[in-house]
């Protein structure tokens, strides 16, 4: 059964969705809203899929925001979504084929990461240098990735935020190097 919350309350012409739902889709779990049918939804979206790698209070591997009900929505219904804008926030990004590491994680490594020194399920981490062992656990200092790139670019912006190049490694550790920036 849809959650019925949205369904009762008056809609607005604007949602603000700054919520995740930990990478699962549940039509029981909350939805906002509702939005008014022709109405505006202003999300705040994850760092993609490997944010769990350097983010682990985002726990979703393919992380979504929060669904939101659309005002006269019916299930089965199909709604039309116009993008108005996107902001990449962002001055490079990372990707690649990735691995996982046998013994950090229960289950799916995307959604079930865990300190294979510790036992910690979700440990927070911190970043100690640069690379493939550079994210560790804050409790016990143990590498704490669940899975690690075998192939991998880095792809750094423009000021406008319009076009992406690929660049070296030497580059890429020199972003590393400076990641708050």
């Amino acid at each position: 059964m849809l959650n019925p919350s949205p369904r009762n309350a008056k809609p607005t012409q604007t949602v603000f969705v700054g919520e995740y739902t930990d990478g699962l889709l549940d039509p029981n779990r909350p939805m906002l809203g509702p939005v008014a049918a022709g109405g505006t939804i202003v999300a705040n979206t994850t760092p993609g899929c490997w944010g769990p790698m350097i983010t682990p209070a985002i726990r979703g591997g393919h992380e979504v925001t929060q669904p939101v009900f659309v005002e006269g929505a019916e299930v089965g219904d199909a709604i039309a979504i116009r993008i108005k804008a996107i902001s990449v926030s962002s001055l490079a990004t990372a990707s690649g084929n990735d691995q996982v590491v046998e013994g950090r994680f229960n289950g799916d490594p995307y959604c079930a990461a865990k300190c294979s020194n510790c036992g910690t399920e979700w440990p927070e981490t911190r970043v100690e240098g640069i690379g493939p062992g550079s994210i560790k656990c804050v409790k016990c200092g143990a590498e704490a990735t669940p899975f690690t790139f075998t192939n991998g670019y880095t792809i750094v912006f423009d000021q406008a935020k319009s076009i992406g190049v690929t660049i070296g490694k030497s580059a890429a550790e020199n972003i590393a190097r400076h990641a708050a920036r």
